[in-house]
């Protein structure tokens, strides 16, 4: 995209989410839209736009689905961010600053998930990740990766597993702490 989006291509976007809600909710399915980095998108880049672009679609079933990995890129503070989103987020992608191994990057995930716990989040936390080695070409095109950042699934999928659970351990314990002090 070579420029921000028009206000009337922005409210043009708003009422055609609004519109698909509606069918949407006759359905039982639930409209989430993904706040993305400058890079991939020009429409919703911070969390800010993102509430925005929600209240501009006046209904109150649309929500966001927040990204560790875009919040990296364009949040000055991903967890006061998740913060002011409060219950509008029922969908979390957690992924490291360059897509590899969590927690071998420059995300603050004890920040991230001690925010997911102030704000009651109760919903998946689903972890995201690419790799050249393994992401079919288009799409590691589409997304710009350009590298290996790992070679095998299991080990990666694991560790990942294993890291989220224990650092919402860790941050409801820090909140259990807190809250009683």
């Amino acid at each position: 995209y070579a420029r921000q989006p028009t206000r009337r291509g922005w409210m043009n976007s708003a009422e055609a989410i609004a519109a698909t809600a509606e069918v949407a909710k006759d359905c039982g399915v639930e409209i989430v839209l993904e706040v993305v980095n400058r890079f991939e998108s020009n429409l919703l880049n911070t969390t800010a736009q993102g509430l925005k672009f929600l209240r501009d679609t006046g209904r109150d079933d649309v929500f966001l689905h927040l990204d560790s990995f875009h919040m990296n890129i364009e949040e000055a503070d991903p967890a006061a961010a998740i913060r002011l989103a409060g219950d509008k987020i029922t969908y979390y992608h957690i992924g490291e600053n360059y897509r590899g191994y969590l927690g071998t990057g420059t995300v603050d995930f004890d920040a991230v998930f001690g925010a997911l716990i102030d704000i009651g989040y109760d919903r998946d936390i689903v972890f995201e990740s690419f790799s050249t080695a393994i992401v079919d070409e288009g799409l590691s095109l589409a997304c710009g990766i350009w590298r290996d950042t790992w070679t095998d699934n299991d080990p990666l999928a694991a560790h990942a597993k294993t890291f989220i659970e224990m650092k919402w351990q860790e941050a409801q314990r820090r909140h259990a702490t807190s809250a009683g002090a």
